[in-house]
């Protein structure tokens, strides 16, 4: 299997899809006041909803897609999210209501998780010793697609109203599925059977993958929170400037463009010396670029630091992905992926929700505090776990090369 060309597709793939999804990003709140949510307090209630139902019904389903995956492959799985996610996009078009917005999104989360499901792909057919670098050119897409989507939808809602994007949105996803069916091969898949059943006790026993299944919680939380707060952050900086959207989006995607410069090259990197030995070490410097931020007082000093912050943490979702699929056995790959996807869309859920109630208790500053001591606390875990683990294993083989000579000798 050419498992670069299968970078290539995916890439192009996340890209159109990460695009499609955050055209809607700029005007969902102008279209709810449209439909008559009016009241500031219910506006900014609605706009919550609507952002975070995809998240909450997509954490429910991805075990469940995990299991699909495990018995028809990944392949399948993304034609399924492929189909189901472009035709209810496209659908919201047609939303009279808030609540129909809001049922609409919640079900989309139900056929979600392409971006996920295509680094579980590669994953499948990429050799171990190049996941690293394969996964980070893959997050590259994403990332690229979150920059320039928001961008093209607010281009298109001036010029045709905010309705027709949902339109494009759902063609740009369902146009995702031609080099997903005609250039992608179809991955492995492990056969069932009463003897080599897949469950999910067997995923939960894997001390490992649970670390890993946290530690994607918990940095969704960390970089998810501190996102949901920018513009209200660089209002604090600039003031009510006209050109603040700008300002604040500038802020974003500071960090994308960062990201897509430093995850290839970290992956990498992962690959040559360790992804167990990396990825402590990025989750710390990530958390230390982000302490500085809380005491920012220039526009230009925040874009510094968020920029450095972009550059390492390119390399942290790669190293978490490529150790998951090196702890996981084959034939439950998709029930663990399925996991890593629900604990990311719960950190998707759970961090604008914190990072909204720190700014309300104490400072919108203390976002970065918290976001940089999660992200610190976290490495330093990750770290002692696979050291620990590290130095049991050494031991086993010593204990093991021990044993063989008394049995030469004997």
């Amino acid at each position: 299997m050419n498992w670069k060309r299968s970078v290539r597709v995916l890439w192009l793939c996340n890209f159109m899809v990460s695009a499609g999804m955050t055209m809607v990003i700029p005007f969902l709140s102008l279209l709810l006041w449209e439909m008559g949510v009016t009241e500031h307090h219910s506006l900014s209630v609605w706009t919550g909803l609507v952002f975070s139902a995809t998240f909450l019904s997509a954490a429910i389903m991805a075990p469940i897609w995990g299991m699909f995956a495990d018995k028809y492959g990944q392949r399948a799985n993304l034609i399924r999210a492929g189909i189901g996610m472009g035709l209810i996009t496209g659908c919201m078009a047609f939303a009279a209501s808030p609540m129909a917005l809001l049922a609409l999104r919640f079900l989309v989360g139900f056929f979600s998780g392409f971006i996920t499901v295509s680094f579980s792909y590669l994953a499948r057919v990429v050799p171990r010793d190049h996941s690293g670098e394969a996964l980070g050119t893959l997050q590259t897409g994403s990332i690229a697609g979150n920059i320039i989507g928001p961008l093209i939808g607010g281009a298109l809602s001036d010029l045709f109203g905010f309705r027709p994007v949902f339109l494009v949105t759902g063609f740009c996803i369902l146009l995702t599925l031609l080099p997903v069916i005609f250039w992608l091969e179809k991955d492995p898949v492990v056969p069932q059977t009463k003897e080599n059943k897949a469950s999910f006790k067997e995923v939960f026993r894997h001390r490992p993958l649970i670390v890993l299944f946290i530690a994607t919680f918990l940095v969704q939380i960390a970089v998810l929170g501190v996102n949901s707060m920018m513009t209200i952050f660089v209002q604090s900086l600039v003031g009510h400037s006209r050109n603040l959207a700008f300002l604040s989006g500038l802020a974003s995607s500071i960090t994308g463009i960062a990201t897509i410069i430093g995850a290839p090259y970290l992956g990498k990197l992962g690959d040559r010396i360790g992804q167990e030995k990396t990825l402590p070490i990025l989750l710390v410097l990530s958390g230390l670029f982000a302490l500085p931020q809380v005491w920012t007082d220039h526009l230009y000093e925040l874009y510094v630091w968020r920029f450095l912050q972009g550059l390492v943490v390119g390399g942290v979702w790669p190293a978490l992905q490529a150790l998951i699929n090196a702890q996981c056995p084959r034939r439950i790959q998709g029930r663990v992926f399925g996991v890593t996807a629900s604990s990311r869309f719960l950190g998707n859920l759970a961090g604008p929700t914190a990072a909204g109630a720190i700014a309300g208790f104490a400072s919108i500053s203390a976002i970065f505090a918290l976001s940089g001591l999660l992200l610190i606390a976290t490495g330093a875990w990750v770290g002692s776990t696979t050291h620990d683990r590290a130095w049991r294993e050494d031991m086993k083989e010593k204990i093991a090369a021990w044993a063989h000579r008394l049995h030469i000798r004997h």
